[in-house]
């Protein structure tokens, strides 16, 4: 038989429980500005698979406040690493906020989504407690283009060797 917790120690009665998770803010539905937190890639042990997480804090229509912070959830599959298909969200969505599809043999990193102003549409979850989520990011306002990488600076870089094997570095100015 258990016994139960003493209740001057713990606050706890025999049958009082805790809530196990945090309690969110709830938005009216709509499209909103928000800026984009933070973005990890995590294996999810409850559902078995890789996902990644983008915390969102969305903002009044003036970006000066922040209302709320919520979340938006992309799989990335139950495999031994995260694998983003061509035919999932977290590929559309990368392509999207990359400003086009990645050159060949690149990497999907989520650092693409990481501080960055969006407009994103808000709804509830279904469940007994129901708490907002991001249903979908409508337009990204500030970051990347479509280059990667080293194409990113002002100057391209152009070697060449001079006549004893050494390597040479000319940048021009564009």
């Amino acid at each position: 038989m258990r016994v139960p917790r003493d209740p001057d120690r713990s606050g706890l009665s025999r049958w009082s429980c805790r809530c196990s998770g945090k309690i969110t803010t709830e938005l009216r539905r709509g499209v909103y500005p928000a800026y984009v937190r933070s973005a990890r890639t995590y294996r999810d042990p409850q559902y078995k698979r890789w996902t990644c997480l983008l915390r969102f804090d969305v903002l009044n229509e003036t970006l000066t406040r922040t209302i709320a912070h919520v979340p938006f959830w992309l799989n990335l599959g139950d495999y031994d690493r995260p694998n983003a298909s061509r035919r999932g969200r977290y590929f559309a969505e990368w392509c999207h906020a990359n400003g086009g599809p990645p050159r060949r043999r690149d990497r999907l990193s989520d650092r693409v989504f990481c501080r960055r102003m969006t407009r994103v549409e808000v709804g509830d979850t279904l469940g007994p407690a129901p708490y907002s989520v991001v249903r979908r990011i409508l337009v990204w306002e500030t970051g990347l283009s479509s280059r990667s990488g080293s194409e990113y600076t002002s100057q391209s870089v152009n070697q060449s060797r001079d006549g004893q094997g050494k390597v040479m570095l000319e940048r021009k100015l564009q």
